[in-house]
This record gives structure tokens, sequence and C-alpha cells, in this order.
């Protein structure tokens, strides 16, 4: 009995496995499998929305975004604790979150237009990214209602996890595993690095002349990018989960070289796909085409060409494939919809904030391994099919990637975020943010504010962000600005002051919009470029006169790394710690700024040349002044020995 049963026991376990590779399969991003079999949907996504009970608006993209969100929120892995319904627990929520180290680390904290994380957080360029987003959101659009959020930067979506409240609500830039992996989708932090105010919509501006100037494009679908592979675990096992990425990406190399006519997709980056014979992963295993491919060491799908964003308007296809690291977002797409060609997306479980508002046919089209020639010579044969494509890219770029769209989507991130965790009761009122804030020592919780500083270019207007600490909880709640708008006059005054004052030239819009706010900020901005073109005319001309080491220093930092704005030579850094231990080394920065000609500094070398040969030809003739002397004194004492000698021999006698 004993033996039958482990018998039954090791087939049903075996039948299980088989249903999970086979399931893993259909999942993968490049597994080919185009059709899902409950609901018929020809994309992922769209199937897992279906099942969630989420409807697709045609008429409004926001609504079907928005219901995606609350089913988010509504998760049954969220702990009560981490969705309070009351001021009270929403209070306990955020004072346990800033007093665990792992959960403060993720945490963004928006309290009157100013951004607030910890220092820990700002490490990860993503996460700066990130904040760079939101700030640039309130430079431009106005301030987001005060709210706090933990986010996660990696591209997997997982939430953290707290031992007293569980899973905690966390914002992710994309979900590897589709819709059911927890978390709060938002966009990544890759439009216009961050700068989604105005570099990313400088951005948009370009692609779209490029695609307006081009008059034929070529009929391929266009890709490139890097095929990479993953370092083994500390076990020793090769991270297969992490490989659909990559499998994918290499799936599309494969299409180049069976269909050359059509595909246009290579590696120009980085060709260095998996080992399937040192490291073999069942799920993802390589065909004919693909081992041939590796064979010849990639030789056929390598090009060393470099292209720009603008390059991929040339094509009437581009495709997005799945990211190599983790096999989840490619920041690739965030530009495809305004190159005015066709999208087609690699069908897979993965899914981006903007996902919910997309449909296989009418904004993309949906491809695998299996379907992307059928699709593509479909797309061919009906031009108006293609057409529709293409409208419906432009209508995404419009509506959702746009900086309006993305500013939309983030306020309704935000919104439904305070609704869930009844955030409004404790974050709108100072003596509310005083209370959470009691009896914490803000010089220990390593928090910091980002603050917005806005740089000119002759080509473009960026914007950056800067960072300080915040060391007084009492200063921290008082610096926010509770109730004012724009227009009233004393906050307007302040910020002046501020920007007239301010040695790291901080600039914080925390305004809520309003009438005339268009007026005020236009004369704001006006002052500030005054402000900022006097600093320009003090530092440019240090590098004609000498400078008090305070103003170099100063001058240095305003240039921030970025654009220069100023023409400090590099020797003014040279030695930094003499300009930093109380101005020590005035001397050197001062002869380095008074002899800037290159007649005066030839002139000086001679100088120190010929001081060096005086110096010489001083220490030679002390030297053989040294040997004369001794000389002498050897021939004086040698004269007394025999004086000495005679007069003893003279005595004896």
């Amino acid at each position: 009995m004993g033996m039958r049963a482990l018998v039954v026991l090791l087939a049903a376990v075996a039948k299980a496995n088989k249903k999970t590779h086979e399931r893993i399969r259909k999942g993968s991003p490049g597994s080919g499998a185009q059709v899902d079999a409950v609901d018929g949907s020809p994309w992922q996504p769209s199937a897992q929305q279906l099942r969630r009970g989420v409807p697709r608006d045609d008429g409004d993209w926001f609504a079907a975004m928005a219901g995606e969100l609350r089913k988010s929120l509504n998760d049954t892995r969220f702990g009560k604790r981490a969705m309070p319904q009351d001021a009270m627990k929403a209070r306990n929520l955020l004072r346990h979150i800033l007093m665990r180290e792992k959960l403060r680390d993720g945490l963004i904290l928006v309290l009157g237009g100013r951004l607030y994380s910890t220092h820990q957080y700002l490490h990860a360029d993503k996460a700066k990214k990130h904040l760079l987003l939101l700030a640039a959101i309130q430079r431009r659009f106005g301030r987001l209602p005060n709210v706090f959020m933990i986010h996660e930067t990696s591209s997997a979506g997982i939430c953290y996890y707290d031992k007293r409240l569980q899973m905690i609500p966390t914002t992710v830039i994309a979900k590897r595993g589709g819709y059911g992996d927890c978390g709060i989708l938002v966009p990544n932090p890759y439009f216009g690095r961050g700068d989604v105010g105005t570099s990313w919509a400088a951005t948009i501006a370009e692609l779209q002349d490029a695609a307006k100037a081009v008059k034929e494009r070529i009929p391929r679908v266009f890709w490139r990018g890097a095929v990479d592979n993953h370092d083994l675990s500390p076990s020793g096992r090769y991270p297969c989960d992490r490989e659909w990425g990559n499998y994918a990406r290499l799936e599309s190399l494969a299409l180049t070289r069976e269909h050359p006519e059509l595909f246009d997709s290579k590696c120009n980056t980085l060709c260095a796909p998996r080992d399937q014979v040192k490291h073999p992963c069942d799920d993802l295993p390589y065909d004919e085409t693909m081992a041939k491919m590796i064979s010849n060491n990639m030789s056929n799908v390598r090009d060393s060409v470099m292209y720009g964003e603008r390059d991929y308007a040339n094509y009437k296809y581009v495709l997005n494939l799945p990211g190599k690291t983790d096999g989840s977002y490619s920041r690739n797409l965030n530009h495809l919809w305004a190159v005015g060609s066709a999208v087609l997306l690699w069908d897979g479980p993965v899914v981006e904030w903007l996902y919910p508002a997309l449909k296989h046919g009418e904004t993309h089209a949906s491809v695998s391994r299996s379907s992307a020639k059928a699709v593509v010579d479909d797309l061919e044969s009906h031009p108006m099919k293609y057409k529709k494509l293409v409208e419906g890219a432009e209508r995404v770029q419009r509506e959702l990637v746009s900086p309006e769209g993305l500013d939309r989507y983030m306020r309704i991130v935000v919104n439904e975020l305070r609704k869930a965790q009844s955030q409004n009761l404790i974050l709108d009122a100072p003596e509310d943010v005083a209370s959470i804030f009691e009896g914490l020592d803000c010089s220990k919780l390593g928090l910091m504010e980002t603050f917005v500083i806005h740089e000119h270019s002759q080509q473009r207007r960026y914007v950056e962000v800067g960072h300080r600490k915040v060391t007084d909880c009492q200063k921290f709640v008082n610096v926010t600005r509770w109730s004012q708008s724009v227009n009233d006059k004393d906050w307007l005054e302040e910020i002046k002051r501020d920007l007239k004052n301010d040695r790291d030239l901080r600039y914080n819009l925390t305004h809520s919009p309003s009438s005339d706010a268009k007026e005020k900020l236009l004369d704001l901005e006006a002052e500030h470029a005054a402000h900022r073109m006097k600093i320009r005319e003090v530092c440019t001309a240090c590098a004609k006169k000498h400078c008090s080491v305070k103003t170099l220093e100063f001058c240095r930092k305003a240039s921030r790394g970025y654009d220069r704005i100023t023409r400090i030579p590099q020797h003014h850094n040279h030695d930094g710690r003499r300009l930093l231990d109380g101005g020590r080394g005035t001397y050197a920065v001062a002869r380095a700024a008074v002899f800037r000609n290159k007649w005066f500094r030839l002139f000086t070398m001679c100088l120190d040349v010929l001081g060096l040969v005086v110096a010489g030809g001083a220490v030679v003739g002390l030297l053989y002044v040294f040997r004369e002397f001794h000389r002498s004194f050897d021939k004086a004492q040698g004269r007394r020995k025999r004086a000495n000698s005679i007069d003893s021999s003279t005595n004896l006698l």
C-alpha cells in the first residue's frame, strides 16, 4: 500500500509539473502563443483585463486606466493596517513607515508641492529620475495634492512587505507577470529622462518633425538593441525566469534571418545570448534558426551603426520587445508612438500603466515568433488597417504619453491613493502633519527635499533637481505652504527673495492653479532669468579678473555640472581642499586668476626656469666655497701638525 501510494503521488506531481510548464510556455513573452484560450483575445494584457472585469472605454481611455488602478488598490493581499479608513490609523501608518528604515527608504512624500524622500532612496539613478518626473509635472502643471507613496524602482513589480502591515500598496513601473502582480502602475521615468514638462515635450516635437520630413518609409519592421545573458545565482543556477526578454529579442532576430525582406531587427550594442548547452532553460528552447545564429557568432544580425530616435521614423513598422534585464518593460516604447509608424508590441504577460487603454488592431498590432510574418503581410496587403494603426499610435501619443497625458494620469494615481488610504485626513492641515512628526528626530530620518532648478541652453530648456537635508522637524512643518496660492502677494515676495538669496538657486513652484497664474509666473520667470543673467555676468568676469574664493566657489556650485553657466577654468577646482578649508590657498587662486594670458604664463615659466638656474648656481657656489674652506682648513691643520712635531724633536735634543 505504501509503495502504491508513493507511485500515485509521483504521478500526480509529474502531471502538475507538466501543466505548470505548459502554462509558463503560454505566458512567456517569447513563447509565440498569440491567442488566449479562455478569452480569445490576441493580446495577453487585454485578456487579463477582461478576466479582471475592467472594461475598456474607447471614448475615455483614462476611465479604463483609473478602473485598473482601483482594482489594484483593492488587492486582498494588502493588510488592513496598510489600508486605513480613519485619520488615526492613517497617521499610525505614516509614522510606522517613517520609523522603519526599510519602508522609509522607498517613501515619497509630497507636501505643499515640496517633494521629500530619503538619502538612501536617492542612491538609485532611476529613483532620482522618478522624483524629477514628479517635480517637472508640478513645475509645468501646478502642484500635486498632498500624498505619500512607497515606490519600487525595479521592473519586476514587487510590493514592499512589513511584518506588521503585511503587503503595502507600492507604485511600480511595470508588472512582469501581468495585472495580477502586486503594485500600482505608474509611468517609467524615461520620458525625457524624467523631465516630462520641457525635455520630453521638445523630444516629441523633434520626432514629429522627423516623421513629417520622411517622404517614403522603408517597408520593414525595425528594432535595434541588446541581447544579453545573466550571471549565475549564488546557488550556481541560471536565472531562467529572467530570460524571457532576451529570448524574445533572439526570436525577433531569427525573424530577420528568415525573412530579411520584412524584418530589420538586429543587435547593435550587445550581442551575447545565453549558451544553450551550458545553461539550458526547458521552457525557452532555441529552435534551429536561433541555434545557427549563435553558432555563426550572430554575424548576420549584428549592426555596428548607432541609431537615434529620429531614425525610427524611416520605417513603416517599429517593434517593441521586452526588456533584457528582467523580461519586463522596455523604455524603447516611450518614443515609438511619435515617429508616425505602426507600432508592433511583442505579445507577453508584461503590463505597463497605459496598457488598459490599448487594443490590438486599433492602437498597435500584437506579434510573436509564429504570427509576426502573417501580421505584417496582412498590413501590407490592407493599407486601411495600416492607416488605422498609425492613427491609433498618434492618438496614444497625443492623449497618453504627452506631457498633459502623463500629468493627468499621475494626478489620478495620487487621488486614488489619497482616497484608498485616507491620506486626505492627515496631510491637508499643518496641525495634522505636526502630530505625525511629533517626537521624531528628523536629523536621523535621513529625509531629503528635492527641489527644482531649471537651466537654459541654446537648443532647449531643461529641468533638473537638487537636494537638501531636512534636519529640523518643526521647520519642516513650518516651511510647508498649505493654503496659499500663486496670487498670495507675500508668498510671491518670499519666492523672489529665495531666488535672490539662495546660493543653490532653488526654484520651488508650489502653487495652486488660478486665473491669473500665468501672468504671475511669467513675471517670476523674467525676474529669475534676469537674476541668472547677473550671476552669469559675475562668473564670466572671474575669467578675466581676480575674484574672491567665496565667489569662485559659488560659481562652481551654480554650474552644477551640466551646461556650465561660467567660464571658470578647471584649475580653479584642482585644489578643492584649499577652497573648502577656510580659504587657504588664496595666493594660488589669485595667481591663476591673474595670469590667464598665454604670454604671461610663458613669461612666468621663463622666470621660474631662471629662478631654478640661479638657485642651482647658488648651491654650486656654496658647495665650492665649502670645499675650498675645507681644503684651507686641512692645509692649516697639516702645518700645525708639522710644527708640533719639530718642537717635540727639539725638546728631546
